[in-house]
């Protein structure tokens, strides 16, 4: 079974790189009046959806925008091909104004918390020459009431055919000098497609990741992985609980499949600064309906 979850994480990670160039627009919300920010440290508003058009304004970091609508115009920067869209912001003088401004630099996210602000951006795309592999530049940031970057994190991954980004603020769920914990995840919508998770645990200065977990579901198999912290149900003083469980069907063609199923764990010691691997349990092997 974990060779077949091998190769469902390994079917989502192919691109289709037939096309000219590949756009990422759906890991940002497409929806029209959408409240946003702005997620780089400056970026410039144009009359038009172009780097040649006259530029208006300068943006910075935390600024709350209204995308009115993404465009049919694409521009690549870093690697990342994404819409222009129209917004809409209180300027300076405490007026409405309206212009252009690059997708690539809006937050993916971002939750308010106490004074805060969890913001995700997507930094740059590359494929590796030697095997055609790709991986996004991802960095979480944290800004303070003033809109200054208190901390980040920036790691590198490979997100497959992932096709929606979500975000959330959860608590410290019991973990020691911990204030928050925030989460985030790039999803797909049908079978086959990994759902991919990461948390970061902010202890009031610094952004410190978590083990991340990925799930994927196919007709016949299903791969489920799940976080047991101290504050659930089952948890216990700084341990997380990692939890593993894969079912395939003996019979894919049957209504009711039976399943052979196994499940593990591992489990990490949180010492208060980072989450330190301690074992993995015996797998547990059975039939299962479900």
């Amino acid at each position: 079974m974990k060779k077949a979850f091998i190769l469902l994480v390994l079917l989502t990670q192919i691109r289709v790189f037939s096309q000219e160039k590949n756009s990422y627009n759906y890991y940002w919300n497409n929806e029209e009046n959408l409240k946003a920010m702005v997620g780089v440290s400056k970026c410039y508003v144009r009359e038009n959806p172009s780097t040649k058009a006259t530029l208006l304004d300068s943006l910075q970091i935390g600024k709350e925008i209204t995308v009115i609508k993404s465009t049919d115009s694409d521009y690549e920067i870093n690697g990342l091909n994404v819409s222009w869209v129209q917004i809409e912001y209180q300027n300076k003088l405490g007026t409405i104004s309206r212009g252009y401004l690059w997708k690539g630099f809006i937050a993916l996210g971002y939750v308010k918390k106490k004074g805060l602000t969890f913001l995700t951006t997507l930094d740059k795309f590359e494929i590796r020459k030697k095997d055609s592999s790709d991986f996004f530049f991802i960095s979480v940031k944290v800004l303070n009431d003033k809109n200054e970057i208190v901390a980040q994190k920036t790691i590198q991954e490979s997100l497959g055919e992932s096709s929606y980004f979500q975000n959330k603020a959860i608590g410290s769920l019991g973990l020691t000098n911990v204030k928050d914990i925030y989460r985030i995840s790039f999803e797909g919508e049908a079978c086959g497609i990994a759902s991919l998770y990461y948390y970061f645990a902010w202890n009031g200065t610094n952004l410190i990741q978590l083990p991340g977990k990925i799930s994927g579901v196919d007709p016949g198999y299903y791969h489920i992985e799940d976080f047991i912290f101290p504050k659930e149900k089952g948890g216990k003083p700084n341990r997380i609980f990692k939890v593993y469980k894969e079912g395939e069907a003996l019979d894919e063609e049957a209504f009711n499949p039976i399943y052979k199923v196994e499940e593990w764990q591992e489990v990490y010691e949180w010492n208060g600064e980072k989450a330190l691997f301690i074992k993995k349990s015996k797998v547990k092997k059975y039939r299962s309906k479900e």
